[in-house]
């Protein structure tokens, strides 16, 4: 992964917080996003920071056994208090810390005790006591970082988050950074659960990376191979502003093209490096999609809930669509517990899968696995290539149009579907007439017109910013329109100013940001 931090505010605001805990001022902290969005480089960034006063315990949570977390986790304990990162042995640590820091090393030892009995509920209350025993030797407060910490339910550790709860409210002298994954679960836990009387959280939602600011990134990544100008856009469009996605593809395509002495980054070479991390058994993605899916086939579930999933990812927006295909038993419980596990999303009557990784190795990989006959990896790699291929064409079509056309396409394809965009519900009506003014509102605005089943829409579009001068403007060509508009919409792939917001607002226009069209293609993308 690149050293660059693509998300600088974020990485000031979490330093100042530190910086404030260690002048008195406690406020919890709990970073929540998709998969791959950079919750662990932050982590990680804030270790490599000067912070000194302040013991940074940082310790990951993974799907393991409860006696090699409790290991990590007083080992991670001990390299705070003995300021080293040089092993990762506990009783090497231990030894060091009989000397250096005897009352903690005494407190972790009767931890490391209980280990050995199995007794790991009361192991997982020691390990946390050990924090308190080193702030009171060193008189430096600490700072405890859970990265994955709803991995501790999975564990098993009996009461994990009632017992974590209870130390947020009354560690007064330690501060909680927690890390998540999993948005929907990690937002009921902190509700519930953790976010207590003195206790509270602020949440910080890390969202993907605007579109402009990835391609920059990777378009710098790999430099100075020929080529990237051209791939750089389409990786962004078709990955979405996952970080990780992203540097893990720029990284491997550079690994090929050095193999075979390359110096010019093709499609094909893109094609094999997908391949070869997503359509690939072995592939890193393969397997972290076969990861997340997993527990799908619990008994519990059945395989009726991966048949859910899967025509979800297909296309079918709405549990009617879904039942349509597959019949209706369960269907809207299955659906409930896909989103409460994160991997379908739920706008309005609509449901669709949001990450875009998934999203590929469901339709092309999955789906051609369970389609009746076991095809062979070159069968399937086939499939995998033709997909590419085509989102590669439909792509290079769409990026000869202006924006307001690609937007204008995007209206011609809603199916009367209730859709919540920027906290709104509203019906998208099936237009039988969508065309673009020929008269721009002022340059780069362009107004469209969408008519259908008695109802007639106005939409400002504009691909860069929008002020309060382009939001009178479009009122008031709404307002000399016969019939006037019944709904008024701006459309906008940059930002909107805090007085044209205001003044949207008091006019009843409704505003799609770039978030919203990025739901709305995966909705009706392919149409």
């Amino acid at each position: 992964m690149t050293s660059t931090n693509l998300r600088p505010e974020l990485a000031h605001r979490l330093s100042q917080r530190l910086t404030a805990f260690r002048d008195g001022f406690r406020q919890n902290l709990a970073l929540i996003g998709p998969p791959g969005t950079g919750k662990t480089f932050q982590l990680q960034q804030l270790l490599l920071g000067d912070h000194r006063g302040l013991l940074l315990i940082y310790c990951p949570v993974y799907r393991e056994s409860c006696r090699t977390f409790l290991s990590r986790l007083l080992c991670s304990v001990l390299q705070a208090g003995l300021s080293r990162q040089d092993s990762q042995d506990l009783q090497e640590l231990l030894a060091d810390a009989d000397t250096r820091l005897p009352h903690t090393a005494a407190a972790a030892r009767a931890a490391d005790g209980l280990l050995s009995r199995r007794a790991y509920g009361e192991a997982f209350n020691r390990t946390l006591d050990t924090i308190p025993a080193l702030t009171r030797e060193t008189g430096r407060a600490a700072v405890l970082m859970l990265d994955e910490f709803l991995y501790l339910d999975v564990l098993g550790l009996g009461h994990a988050f009632h017992e974590l709860g209870k130390r947020v409210m009354t560690w007064p002298s330690t501060q909680f950074i927690l890390a998540s994954s999993l948005p929907y679960q990690a937002t009921s836990i902190l509700r519930e659960r953790l976010q207590l009387l003195f206790g509270q959280f602020e949440l910080l939602t890390l969202e993907t990376l605007e579109a402009r600011v990835a391609a920059a990134w990777i378009r710098h990544e790999l430099d100075p191979l020929d080529g990237s100008h051209t791939l750089t856009p389409f990786l962004v469009h078709w990955l979405g502003g996952y970080p990780w996605y992203l540097a893990v593809w720029s990284r491997r395509m550079r690994e090929l093209a050095m193999l075979r002495g390359q110096q010019t980054l093709s499609r094909e070479l893109l094609f094999e490096t997908s391949w070869d991390l997503l359509g690939r058994p072995e592939g890193i993605f393969h397997q972290w999609c076969r990861s997340r899916v997993e527990f799908l086939a619990h008994p519990k579930q059945g395989v009726r809930a991966m048949e859910v999933l899967l025509q979800v990812a297909e296309g079918a927006r709405t549990a009617s669509a879904v039942s349509a295909r597959i019949g209706r038993a369960g269907v809207v419980g299955i659906l409930q517990l896909l989103a409460e596990a994160d991997l379908v999303e739920r706008r309005g009557t609509c449901w669709f899968v949001p990450d875009p990784l998934l999203r590929c190795w469901l339709t092309n990989v999955v789906s051609v696995q369970r389609a009746g006959t076991v095809p062979d990896d070159a069968a399937v790699q086939r499939r995998f290539d033709a997909h590419l291929s085509a989102l590669w064409d439909r792509w290079q079509a769409a990026s000869r149009q202006a924006f307001p056309e690609r937007v204008s396409k995007l209206f011609g394809s809603f199916q009367d579907e209730m859709v919540l965009l920027s906290s709104k519900t509203g019906r998208l009506p099936k237009f039988e007439r969508v065309e673009l003014l020929a008269t721009p509102i002022r340059p780069g605005a362009m107004c469209l017109i969408a008519e259908g089943d008695g109802r007639h829409w106005a939409a400002a579009i504009s691909e860069g910013d929008v002020d309060e001068a382009l939001v009178s403007q479009f009122d008031a060509l709404c307002r000399a329109r016969s019939p006037r508009p019944s709904r008024k919409l701006l459309v906008t792939g940059g930002a909107v100013e805090d007085n044209a917001s205001l003044l949207a607002k008091s006019t009843s226009m409704w505003v799609w940001r770039g978030e919203d069209l990025s739901v709305l293609q995966a909705l009706y993308g392919d149409a």
